[in-house]
């Protein structure tokens, strides 16, 4: 049984390992939003009239 386990999980392409990884979708979604926020940010920052 081990053995087609092991090429069940062999056939599958990386990607979809990838996307089936709970956690690296979790880092993902922190450094997505952590960037989007700071990018928020200076982009607010920057548009503040100097006075």
């Amino acid at each position: 049984m081990s053995a087609e386990a092991a090429t069940d999980t062999d056939d599958e392409p990386w990607p979809q390992r990838l996307l089936d990884n709970i956690w690296v979708l979790a880092l993902a979604a922190i450094i997505y939003f952590v960037v989007s926020y700071i990018v928020w940010g200076m982009v607010d920052l920057a548009t503040i009239p100097t006075g």
